[in-house]
Formats: C-alpha cells, sequence, structure tokens
C-alpha cells in the first residue's frame, strides 16, 4: 500500500484532481518516494508501521511531487525536497521521544 495518494499529489502541484493526464507518472512517483522514505528511516532504524502517519504520508507526498517536478524543472524542486524532510524529521523525532519516554533506549 503507498503511504500518500495520487490526489494528495496533486494538490501540493496545483494540477486539479479531474485531471487524470498525469497520474500514471504521478502514481510511478509515489512508489519511488516510498522507497526514499523507507530508506532514510532505515538509516535511522525506523520503519512504518500498519498505520501510516501523517507526518509519513505527507513526507512521501511532497517526495512523489519533488520527484515529478524534477522532471520537467528541476531547479524549482527544493521547496518539495525540504518539506519532505521537515515531515520525515518529525515522525523520526516523535518516534526517537515515544523510545525513551517507554523506556526501550538503553541508554
Amino acid at each position: 500500500m503507498a503511504y500518500s495518494t495520487v490526489s494528495a499529489v496533486k494538490q501540493i502541484l496545483h494540477i486539479d484532481v479531474a485531471d487524470e493526464s498525469y497520474d500514471l507518472e504521478i502514481g510511478e512517483c509515489i512508489v519511488s518516494a516510498d522507497a526514499l522514505v523507507d530508506g532514510l528511516l532505515k538509516k535511522v532504524n525506523l520503519s512504518v508501521p500498519e498505520t501510516v502517519p501523517k507526518t509519513v504520508v505527507d513526507a512521501s507526498a511532497h517526495f512523489a511531487a519533488w520527484l515529478f517536478k524534477d522532471r520537467r524543472a528541476p531547479e524549482a524542486t527544493d521547496v518539495f525536497w525540504d518539506q519532505a524532510h521537515k515531515f520525515l524529521d518529525v515522525y523520526i523525532e516523535s518516534e526517537e521521544e515515544t523510545s525513551f519516554v517507554v523506556g526501550t533506549n538503553d541508554s
């Protein structure tokens, strides 16, 4: 199951939700974005739970928007990349805080 949706990515990109001309490409970008999210989380020994947190959904959607835009206007993609990382950082921080509070951190 994908973390984000085509319609969420369209909203970020300001593409009319009824315009289906980019749906396949956006769907492919979501697959890549989700793999990117998984890889970044793996670096810090985290994974996405079965119920996907909103911050991960938003990170996936912004990474997908970044991938989509990068194919057309690479100079205008930083905002999507930065926003995706902000959402993912919030998720990582919240998971680290939860681990520490619950006592699963051996420090």
